[in-house]
């Protein structure tokens, strides 16, 4: 059984060996990983002690950096959790080691989905149709065949549900014909948080004005995640005390992500930290344009 910290180093150590660029920290994600594409993944022992802020947060920041987010653990709070499936908690996708492992050394994997108890597959509906007329099977007499009702089968034809293991295993027997879809990666859709604090808030403000999408997120190495031409990080702080202890992570952090990083601060002398820009609040409201924004950072 895997601890912590053995579960972290077997991840790290998978992404190194397939050759991913890899980059830890802590916080509603442990790894960012990038190869052909980013990921950003959160290690967990129990799936079921994932923060409900967290998952919020990982979601609203893999889609503003256009990254695949991912939980990696091996069990929730009633049983292991089972190789070649994938489980969800808070709309994240949640794989064992093993499952994450073959994901990215492997072409192409057959996945079960894991929802409610149901282990069910997506399938090549199109092929499903496409058979069942070569062998002028009617709705009714393929659905006897395997044993469930007319208008299961319509449902998955339609793509409303997903089938069950077995039905798809029928369906194959009885059709000789392949059906179940490679495992694909998802992006996570739009998501917002609110400001957690009114320095929060007004930094997300005024980077809405000059164009950016933005959001703020808990518990990240930075406090703002934003996208217009280029994606952006965002660390805040009163002073530059705090950023300098965060500036050698932020500009890794920000060389992983293919994302642009900027600190904004209450109150600074520097203009740079570990190469990082830093933007004053009051200079913040004077910005114009994002094209003044990014000429400020370079």
């Amino acid at each position: 059984m895997f601890g912590k910290s053995l579960l972290f180093n077997k991840i790290v150590n998978t992404l190194h060996q397939n050759e991913f660029e890899v980059f830890t920290t802590k916080g509603c994600f442990d790894i960012a990983a990038r190869r052909e594409h980013l990921l950003l993944i959160k290690t967990l022992l129990n799936v079921d002690g994932l923060n409900p802020d967290h998952a919020t947060s990982l979601r609203a920041i893999s889609y503003f950096l256009s990254a695949y987010p991912f939980v990696i653990s091996t069990r929730n709070n009633r049983e292991l959790l089972e190789d070649e499936t994938a489980y969800a908690r808070f709309d994240l996708p949640v794989l064992t080691p093993k499952s994450f492992e073959e994901m990215i050394t492997e072409d192409e994997i057959t996945i079960s989905h894991s929802a409610k108890g149901r282990h069910t597959k997506e399938i090549n509906i199109f092929a499903l149709k496409e058979r069942r007329n070569e062998l002028d099977y009617t709705l009714e007499q393929l659905a006897n065949e395997i044993g469930i009702s007319k208008k299961a089968l319509y449902e998955i034809e339609n793509k409303r549900v997903n089938p069950t293991e077995e039905t798809v295993r029928k369906l194959e027997s009885i059709l000789a014909v392949k059906l179940s879809m490679p495992y694909e990666m998802k992006h996570a859709e739009p998501t917002y948080l609110k400001p957690k604090d009114e320095f929060q808030h007004k930094v997300s403000r005024e980077f809405s004005r000059i164009g950016i999408d933005n959001t703020s997120v808990y518990s990240a190495p930075f406090e703002i995640v934003g996208k217009e031409k280029f994606s952006l990080i965002t660390s805040l702080s009163e002073t530059t005390e705090n950023l300098k202890r965060e500036s050698a992570s932020v500009k890794g952090l920000s060389r992983t992500l293919n994302s642009k990083a900027v600190f904004v601060a209450k109150n600074a002398r520097e203009k740079r930290i570990e190469g990082v820009r830093i933007v004053l609040e009051s200079e913040l409201v004077e910005i114009e344009s994002t094209k003044e924004l990014s000429e400020i950072l370079e």
